[in-house]
């Protein structure tokens, strides 16, 4: 068999395989808590060290995986793997899918997004101590050949239809302590499944219906002790080892 048509044999696969979800965000829990609020949340607080992971669907399959990693006195990091942010106007520099200069915060991305006729968008995050988001900045530049490290065996170039492969591979070999990816997964859904077993500080939901307010959920009463951090209106202190 040839190559192209194994990758056709392959992506039609992934169709027929997403198209069995038919709703978007197919595991997302339903006995989690969760509120409403206003876009001002994601203007919240952004020089935090965080890990967001998005999932885009379509009103009846999975449509893009991308990972956006704030750390502090280090430029923001947006990885779009096989993705077509910043190829068009306003284009922006992309280095092996990396994008550094104008790495765009969640307010400028969903634009794009509905743009693309998503019809709901899962953001996983998770507050990071700031050694742990430094690791996880020098290996993304490293995966991405801005910076050489030859223990990094990764890299950040992936091709369209792989952007859950090549996150879920990011989280499987550098994602702990804070994520325990234990398989990789060409199948957004499917890495949303594992993500809300990796007890995210907050999950942000955007629905093309109810914008511009967002749906916030968090782990249950009973598990909220098993999340990384805990989210709050006070400032977020952290006791890191000396």
């Amino acid at each position: 068999m040839s190559s192209r048509a194994w990758i056709i044999g392959l992506l039609l696969t992934i169709v027929a395989t997403w198209g069995c979800f038919h709703r978007p965000a197919p595991y997302m829990p339903t006995d989690w808590p969760h509120q409403m609020a206003e876009a001002e949340l994601l203007t919240a607080d952004p020089a935090a060290p965080r890990l967001q992971v998005i999932i885009a669907y379509f009103a009846l399959w999975p449509n893009h995986v991308a990972l956006r990693l704030v750390a502090s006195q280090r430029p923001v990091i947006f990885w779009d793997p096989g993705g077509a942010y910043g190829r068009k106007e306003p284009q922006l520099q992309r280095i092996n899918d990396l994008i550094i200069d104008g790495a765009p915060d969640i307010p400028t991305y969903l634009p794009f997004r509905w743009a693309q006729s998503d019809a709901l968008i899962e953001i996983f995050e998770w507050r990071l101590p700031d050694a742990e988001a430094w690791r996880m900045h020098h290996v993304l530049l490293a995966g991405a050949e801005i910076v050489s490290d030859p223990q990094i065996d990764f890299s950040t170039d992936a091709m369209a239809f792989f952007c859950a492969d090549a996150v879920s591979e990011f989280l499987q070999r550098y994602g702990a302590p804070t994520v325990h990816i234990t398989e990789t997964t060409i199948l957004p859904a499917r890495l949303s499944r594992n993500l809300y077993q990796q007890n995210p500080d907050r999950v942000l939901i955007f629905q093309r219906r109810q914008r511009p307010q967002i749906q916030v959920m968090t782990l249950p009463p009973d598990d909220a002790n098993a999340g990384h951090m805990a989210w709050g209106d006070d400032d977020l202190t952290e006791d890191l080892p000396d």
